[in-house]
């Protein structure tokens, strides 16, 4: 077997078993009387309910980014893990009588956050208190989107602030923005360097792909749910051939199968 035909039947398997598992983990998620999933802590996702919570109590508004990265390009995975997470938390929120702020620095991240906000008070019977400008463009670039949101803490008297999506090292601005006003701050980018600095700077950070981890935990819906699990399956299934692989080539093998 040529090293082109392995390939194409390697994707081929890979994809099966991807879309295999992703409908075996989903029916067992969503099955009457299953027992709830259970994954590792993250302690950012346990504390949400608290500072939700808080930000009601106190009657103040709570803050939702979806980051400075756009739709439909390399971000978008990241921005659409942030409305997952709008969707979910701001449901509590409408409630207020200071309904969430959402910022982005992406007209159509905007659009779709404002779509995501009018669904929820459509949900929770409130439509007339639906208000558009609730999701707005803080910033066109990285910079100008930072600097907005150190003002945005304190003019819009914000009680709880999370960041979601695709930033870079604005992102400080953000996070010193919360510790100044005494706010908790929860934060999580895609970028590995911003990573480590909303480590040493946020209150709850997020780290690697616990940024994408929010629609299982949060709302427990079935399909992030088995999104997990097959990763997790795949995850050890390509470990594993990664380890016979390398154990193949020391014994002299995968020459002999590709003679």
């Amino acid at each position: 077997m040529d090293l082109t035909t392995l390939t194409a039947v390697s994707g081929f398997l890979f994809l099966a078993l991807f879309g295999g598992l992703l409908m075996l983990f989903t029916v067992l998620a969503a099955r009457k009387g299953a027992a709830p999933a259970i994954f590792r802590n993250i302690e950012a996702f346990q504390s949400l309910p608290n500072t939700v919570g808080r930000a009601v109590e106190t009657g103040r508004r709570l803050h939702i980014s979806l980051g400075s990265g756009s739709i439909g390009g390399q971000d978008t995975a990241a921005a659409l893990a942030g409305l997952t997470v709008l969707d979910q938390i701001s449901a509590v929120a409408v409630v207020s009588d200071k309904p969430p702020v959402v910022t982005t620095a992406d007209g159509t991240a905007m659009l779709l956050a404002q779509d995501v906000l009018r669904q929820v008070y459509a949900r929770q019977n409130a439509l007339p208190r639906y208000d558009p400008t609730s999701a707005r463009v803080a910033g066109l670039s990285a910079d100008s989107f930072g600097a907005a949101l150190t003002s945005l803490i304190k003019d819009e008297s914000v009680g709880g602030t999370i960041l979601i999506g695709s930033v870079g090292p604005e992102a400080v601005l953000f996070t010193e923005a919360g510790q100044r006003a005494g706010i908790t701050t929860l934060a999580g980018s895609d970028d590995p360097a911003t990573q480590a600095l909303l480590f040493a700077s946020a209150d709850y950070p997020l780290v690697g792909e616990d940024l994408f981890a929010g629609g299982a935990y949060i709302g427990r819906h079935p399909a992030h749910i088995a999104s997990l699990r097959t990763q997790d399956v795949l995850r050890m299934a390509i470990g594993f051939v990664i380890l016979a692989g390398f154990v193949a080539q020391s014994l002299g093998l995968l020459d002999l199968f590709f003679k």
